[in-house]
């Protein structure tokens, strides 16, 4: 079957979980869901995630947090990737449930689950908060399930990313979502948090 937005290939919109991981193919590249799952499906690129995210990040690349609240462009994105990776070296993006097309070929939602555990340099979520030291034994962390919904930028095969909004879902769960949430589960002092 021709699949011209990769919607079909590896069982990307099944709802499979548990899946091999995907890994780039410099001769045939990933586009749609299945570029994504090399990423936010439990598995992190051969190259890392920095790498990947310079490569798949559209310049004009915005971040948004907290209901439009906080914006990151591209380069303050991965400087707040580039942070969590030095404290969370295993920092990875899990799902919960399927990736799939919301009403257009550019859009793509999911249930994310962000892991890792604070085995690193210490943390601070953002400027001015003091950061939190790794403790030993170190901190597995796990967010809240969130609301991934995620652009494609037009015209770009399905292999740039235009923006990604992150939604804290509502039901369950101890609030922690975002960077915020892995500084409060990894012992930082919620008080020294700007609201």
């Amino acid at each position: 079957m021709f699949d011209p937005i990769g919607a079909y290939s590896m069982g990307g919109s099944s709802g499979a979980t548990n899946l091999k991981p995907v890994k780039a193919d410099p001769l045939r590249p990933n586009s749609g869901i299945t570029l994504l799952r090399e990423v936010f499906d439990g598995y992190l690129p051969d190259g890392g995630l920095l790498k990947w995210y310079e490569q798949h990040l559209a310049d004009d690349f915005q971040a948004v947090f907290e209901g439009g609240k906080v914006k990151l462009d591209k380069q303050a994105y991965l400087a707040v990737t580039a942070d969590l990776l030095k404290s969370f070296p295993d920092f990875t993006y899990t799902r919960s449930g399927p990736i799939a097309y919301a009403d257009s070929p550019n859009i793509v939602v999911w249930t994310a689950v962000v892991k890792g555990t604070h085995s690193g340099a210490p943390y601070s979520p953002l400027p001015g908060v003091p950061p939190v030291s790794a403790k030993s034994p170190p901190v597995a962390c796990r967010n809240d399930p969130e609301k991934i919904t995620l652009n494609f930028a037009s015209g770009s095969g399905l292999q740039t990313i235009s923006r990604i909004t992150v939604e804290q879902k509502l039901s369950g769960g101890g609030g922690y979502s975002g960077p915020v949430g892995f500084y409060l589960q990894a012992g930082g002092d919620a008080s020294k948090v700007p609201q």
